[in-house]
């Protein structure tokens, strides 16, 4: 399954983003209004980093730092794990947990942001997929194991009827 076909993915057309000439407090801002964990940063439009409640933790208030003096560039994650739309959400998955982040932003061949997914949505994705797969699983597993058995009983059930019928 790819990153296209997950309704997740479908479901978030807009991005939160700031430029990164803006200050934190207004990042800070942006994230709580929206309800977020995180935010793009972007430079002149194009993706520069990202700012996430990990960083403000850590970065900022473990830091003793102020949210008003402090610059956004400074505090960002600049290293940015990126995918694309067509990409594998296994693979996805495998590289969010390997590299220990919980946002990947989704970018096109250009490199512009076209979609934000976070590890709760690959959760969400999931725990679907893994009921779909045990339900199915289930069905088949009764009907291929037990398919001799329900033939019988049928038959036995068939017989004990016809035999009570024509007996009165």
């Amino acid at each position: 399954m790819r990153i296209t076909d997950m309704p997740e993915f479908k479901d978030k057309a807009e991005v939160l983003t700031i430029e990164q000439s803006s200050s934190l407090a207004a990042a800070i801002d942006a994230m709580c209004q929206r309800g977020v964990g995180s935010i793009l940063i972007t430079n002149k439009g194009k993706l520069s980093g990202i700012l996430t409640e990990r960083d403000i933790l850590n970065r900022v208030a473990g830091a003793g730092l102020s949210i008003e003096k402090t610059k956004l560039v400074d505090v960002m994650t600049k290293d940015l794990k990126t995918a694309k739309a067509d990409d594998q959400i296994m693979d996805c998955m495998r590289r969010m947990s390997q590299g220990r982040f919980r946002h990947l932003p989704i970018v096109d061949d250009k490199g512009d942001v076209v979609g934000l997914l976070s590890q709760g949505d690959f959760v969400a994705l999931t725990m679907s997929q893994a009921w779909e797969r045990f339900a199915s699983t289930a069905k088949e597993g009764i009907f291929s194991n037990y398919q001799p058995f329900l033939i019988l009983l049928g038959v036995a059930i068939y017989t004990i009827v016809l035999i009570s019928f024509l007996s009165h």
